[in-house]
């Protein structure tokens, strides 16, 4: 197998794991923060009602995902995050029907006492938001995100074994196929020298179906950001810009454009699948739909499955067949994985397996497919989980307990060798399954 075929094959998720080399903060990180801000009395972002309502959904949510662990018997542990928190404050401000406890029931008299405070405040200094969880978000998605997703320059040397695997093959004419759920830009940044395809022409989305122009030798990357980017805005037209550009033309046209900006940045933050009806993020669902069929290993890279919508396209597009969904990630699923992985360390006899460094003990699979499992068919995700796709073939699992920066220099060193060994392996062993007698 050529290099060519094994990128082929490929299709690599990202998730915000695979930021954090660059200084990007986990979503359980920015909730840490959140949280020494509004027990900070110099911290001037959130007023004092905000904070007191923050500090009591930051109480809900910690007993929720307790709840959630007990529930599961115990097997699993489930910690709170900043989409959680997000996806909260929507469902409180939506009155949805579904809440988690303790927000239902007598424990909303606090909500509602919060909010009166929060609308009488607001009128009397002129505030133009008045309402309350609203003002939360906003100030959350606006000001701290950015903040919590700053990088610099220097942190983005992790990527260097990438950029050499690409001038390591000059006149091969590959192109790797990479969804991220990230919003961050440290990797447009760092292959801002790269050809990179994302969708957008002279900073305006165009759409999927456009021919990129960008030259065959330079094109190593088709880029496509799921959940949109920080550096995305929309106007009250419904066309999707790069910002840069959008600022550019403003200036060059001496005009005020504010008021035509719908949104700003142009995310899914912590939202409901209903908002994948609107474009770029339509049209990015279904192609990564598409490619999903037509891949044969998902490479999974620092993503922690919290989103049942993704769930479900990767792993519906596993059963009936010997697809992969191949999980990068140092610390994945229940603790017993790390206590086993830990205790047979030094039994890995195979040359094989140390460099591949996947999980060596039976029945890891199980483990990890029911976790997944508990995650799919808990209602605090899904709006109707009993439409998620809950039947998780163990065996389509494959779980790499390293960080980004380690399988990066691993698997892209030495012209990808450890890349095709592994597509080699699993094309191997289906090759057993489908001719058990050759």
């Amino acid at each position: 197998m050529d290099i060519k075929e094994a990128i082929s094959k490929s299709l690599f998720v990202l998730g915000a794991g695979f930021s954090k080399p660059a200084g990007c903060k986990m979503s359980s990180e920015m909730l840490d923060d959140l949280r020494i801000r509004i027990q900070s009395n110099t911290d001037n972002i959130f007023n004092e009602i905000e904070k007191e309502s923050l500090r009591f959904l930051l109480s809900c949510l910690t007993y929720h995902c307790e709840w959630r662990s007990v529930q599961s018997g115990g097997k699993f542990r489930f910690l709170p995050n900043i989409e959680e928190l997000i996806l909260l404050l929507r469902r409180i401000r939506d009155r949805e029907n579904y809440l988690p406890y303790p927000v239902t029931g007598s424990w909303a008299d606090k909500l509602t006492q919060l909010e009166t405070e929060f609308n009488s405040w607001a009128i009397k200094n002129d505030n133009e938001i008045k309402d309350l969880f609203y003002s939360i978000e906003l100030k959350i998605k606006k000001k701290l995100l950015f903040e919590w997703l700053k990088f610099e320059d220097k942190n983005l040397s992790y990527l260097g074994p990438l950029k050499q695997f690409f001038q390591d093959f000059p006149d091969e004419e590959f192109c790797f196929d990479i969804y991220s759920l990230n919003y961050d830009q440290s990797l447009e940044k760092y292959f801002d020298e790269t050809g990179m395809w994302m969708g957008f022409s002279n900073g305006k989305w165009v759409g999927l179906g456009f021919e990129p122009d960008l030259e065959l030798e330079r094109r190593r990357i088709n880029f496509y950001k799921l959940h949109g980017s920080l550096n995305w805005i929309r106007d009250i037209a419904g066309d999707i810009f790069e910002k840069e550009v959008w600022e550019n033309q403003t200036t060059i046209q001496n005009e005020e454009k504010d008021d035509e900006v719908s949104q700003d940045p142009y995310i899914i933050f912590g939202q409901g699948t209903k908002t994948f009806s609107v474009d770029p993020f339509f049209s990015l669902i279904y192609h990564f739909r598409k490619l999903l069929k037509e891949k044969e290993y998902f490479f999974v890279l620092g993503y922690s499955f919290f989103d049942p919508y993704i769930n479900n396209l990767l792993v519906s597009e596993t059963l009936g067949t010997h697809k992969k969904i191949i999980i990068i990630n140092p610390k994945f699923g229940p603790d017993e994985i790390y206590k086993k992985i830990n205790e047979n360390a030094k039994s890995m006899s195979t040359k094989e397996n140390k460099d591949i460094q996947e999980c060596q003990f039976e029945g890891y699979q199980n483990i990890l497919a029911e976790y997944l499992k508990e995650i799919q068919k808990n209602p605090f995700y899904s709006e109707l989980p009993e439409f998620n796709v809950n039947f998780i073939k163990p065996d389509s699992l494959f779980y790499i307990p390293i960080n980004t920066e380690e399988f990066i220099k691993s698997y892209f060193s030495d012209k990808g060798s450890l890349l095709k060994q592994l597509i080699e392996k699993f094309e191997n062993e289906k090759k057993d399954i489908e001719r058990p007698f050759k």
